[in-house]
């Protein structure tokens, strides 16, 4: 979830926390991001390179370190930093894509070029995390994963609602969602270039070395994690499509839950920190969980369609099943919003208009006393808390109780308590 750019100026006190936007909303979840340390090229490379290649490469690789929020101390100035000064995620992409065809010249030339020469990384989230390596191969592993960190980042971004119009719910764009689906691809194609073109070539004990964040079990992992996105948003699409088929939504549910699963069953065997370690894989399992919930239901409403002997009963089971995944989901999205450190998810339920209630019935009125009980001795009429009937009939106590004579009827004689009659009733 960390990264090294917050936002375009982020404060050096307080702000968002890393990895997040300006309001702490998590899509695409960025498990650490990784930032180089500074390494004086010029001086271990002047008797192996030419000066201006030595000098090209401290230039380039000074300016990954300066964008990403790392002074050098050829770059520390007295002027005061302003937030036109702020290097933004775009202007890291830019350093590190311009580093990276001067880095591949010594692949290409083969390690005797850095002979003597150690790379620094750290992650960003826990800085006493510093891997330092001798190997080209460690850096160019370095330069790959922090460029499809980036992407993920980019595309928490795109996937993020912005403020809406008064009176409308947050929204996503259409277009933002295919430019994440873009982009989720971008960062997958990172991380499978280091596992396809890089991995394969690095030596074993510098293997044995890498960080957990370079092993290949974590770069298959977050590989999947990004086309896993993509599909997401591919099925959000043709669910939204009424052209597209149950058996399309099933289809590309299904690979969901297959993605998901691979970076779930990969992920196991990456020995992370205990904090980020728990986070990342209540993420994984949340989303694996929500993609089970979607195949499990777009299945079973398929079933519902046949014909056959149980078919519809096969479907029920089906559905139930969803919807048992669904609230599993639900309970593992909250257990992962509220870990260390916590996130806010951008999943929230919008509060509706209010409107009154048209359809109204219309007053029922109880109907007048029947004249059967003005023949009943032992009943008398009271006082009705209606206006529709003149009054109830009340049973008459046969043994009423003498009531305590007061000081008022001590002094003189009351008149009769007034009684209704029949001839009052039809009166009325």
């Amino acid at each position: 979830m960390g990264c090294i750019l917050s936002s375009e100026s982020a404060p050096e006190d307080g702000g968002s926390p890393p990895g997040l936007n300006a309001d702490g909303e998590i899509y695409v979840y960025v498990p650490g991001l990784r930032t180089p340390k500074y390494v004086d090229l010029k001086e271990h490379l002047q008797d192996a390179i030419s000066a201006d290649l030595a000098s090209r490469l401290q230039y380039l690789r000074s300016n990954v370190l300066i964008t990403s929020g790392k002074n050098t101390p050829a770059s520390k100035s007295r002027r005061r930093k302003t937030s036109q000064d702020s290097p933004t995620a775009a202007d890291l992409e830019k350093a590190l894509v311009n580093y990276l065809p001067a880095l591949l010249g010594f692949v290409a030339g083969g390690e005797k070029w850095t002979s003597g020469l150690v790379f620094e990384w750290t992650n960003v989230e826990d800085e006493k995390k510093e891997t330092a390596l001798g190997s080209v191969y460690y850096e160019l592993l370095s330069v790959l994963h922090l460029l499809g960190m980036l992407a993920l980042q980019e595309a928490n971004v795109r996937l993020t609602s912005r403020p809406p119009a008064e009176g409308y719910a947050p929204k996503v764009t259409e277009e933002s969602k295919r430019n994440a689906i873009e982009i989720l691809l971008k960062a997958a194609s990172y991380f499978d270039c280091a596992l396809r073109a890089v991995l394969p070539n690095t030596p074993e004990d510098i293997k044995a070395k890498l960080p957990a964040d370079l092993s290949e079990p974590m770069l298959i992992a977050l590989e999947h994690q990004a086309l896993g996105h993509g599909v997401e948003l591919q099925l959000s699409f043709a669910v939204d499509n009424i052209k597209a088929s149950l058996a399309v939504k099933r289809r590309l549910a299904c690979e969901h839950v297959q993605v998901w699963k691979e970076a779930n069953e990969r992920i196991e065997h990456v020995p992370l920190m205990d904090g980020w370690r728990k986070k990342l894989f209540l993420f994984l399992k949340w989303k694996l969980t929500e993609a089970k919930a979607g195949a499990y239901y777009f299945h079973g409403l398929i079933l519902n369609e046949g014909y056959e002997e149980n078919t519809h009963a096969q479907a029920l089971m089906w559905l139930k099943a969803a919807h048992k995944y669904l609230k599993d989901s639900q309970r593992i999205r909250l257990e992962f919003s509220t870990a260390e450190p916590t996130t806010k998810l951008p999943i929230v339920v919008p509060k509706l208009p209010e409107f009154p209630l048209a359809l109204i019935a219309e007053p029922y009125h109880l109907p007048p006393v029947d004249p059967a009980w003005e023949k009943e001795s032992g009943y008398e009429g009271i006082p009705t808390l209606t206006p529709d009937i003149a009054s109830f009939l009340a049973k008459k106590d046969p043994n009423p109780k003498p009531a305590a004579m007061s000081d008022l009827r001590r002094a003189w004689p009351m008149s009769p308590p007034l009684l209704v009659t029949p001839e009052m009733v039809r009166a009325r």
